[in-house]
């Protein structure tokens, strides 16, 4: 959650019950406070690495001769906040984005400043399954990825019906690449991540493309079904 303060409040630090205030390049921000869940797993270490990694690779001696390029490219593409309001990212924001975005398919960083294009979105969403036993649960889309754009799909575990939101608790069951048309049988990954669907439950899905050549995603699609 964010906030824009009043003219009486400027800012505000720390924890309060279940909520946290902090204060980031874009402003400050209200959020829920909770402990971190398998801070340790083979996952998140995985993901640090990969951030000090992509973050040591700016700082390096090999980076000399591109740094310029991504800082004029953070200039030129702005992106709108919460409020609607046109933030200019820093250069290290984009490199680590684009190349983060770029790992998640086994692809090496790329050093240069890509020249963006835009980025297709999957469109409607749909999502069907069989069962019980399930033997497929399959996304479809509308739009299909193009060129090389690659596919990423991210679910929830089985949330209440009442839920109209997800928050932060999609994670990243199948990326397919080279992207390919749907429908998308995500069973075999969903299981893997979260065990077998619970009936009665709410899964939500979120389906995005990403450009393998500059590093740059596109549009979430998002769906939901109760299994």
């Amino acid at each position: 959650m964010k906030v824009a303060w009043s003219v009486l409040v400027g800012d505000a630090r720390g924890r309060l019950a279940n909520v946290a205030a902090t204060s980031g390049r874009f402003g400050p921000v209200l959020r829920s406070a909770f402990p971190p869940s398998q801070p340790n797993s083979q996952l998140q270490l995985m993901m640090r690495a990969n951030l000090a990694s992509v973050s040591q690779l700016w700082r390096s001696t090999a980076m000399a001769a591109y740094r310029a390029g991504w800082i004029l490219l953070a200039g030129l593409h702005k992106e709108e906040d919460i409020f609607h309001v046109l933030r200019t990212k820093t250069g290290l924001q984009w490199f680590t984005r684009c190349n983060r975005n770029r790992s998640t398919f086994g692809l090496a960083p790329t050093l240069t400043a890509p020249a963006f294009a835009a980025v297709g979105n999957p469109g409607t969403l749909s999502a069907a399954h069989d069962g019980p036993p399930a033997t497929y649960f399959n996304i479809s889309e509308t739009s299909d990825p193009i060129g090389t754009e690659a596919v990423v799909i991210l679910a929830t575990k089985g949330l209440s019906q009442g839920l109209l939101t997800f928050s932060n608790q999609a994670k990243i069951v199948k990326t397919i690449y080279p992207g390919a048309p749907g429908p998308w049988d995500i069973l075999t990954e969903y299981t893997a991540k979260f065990k077998a669907p619970i009936t009665d439950k709410q899964i939500f899905i979120v389906v995005r493309y990403i450009d393998t050549a500059q590093g740059r995603a596109g549009l979430d699609a998002v769906t939901s079904l109760v299994w």
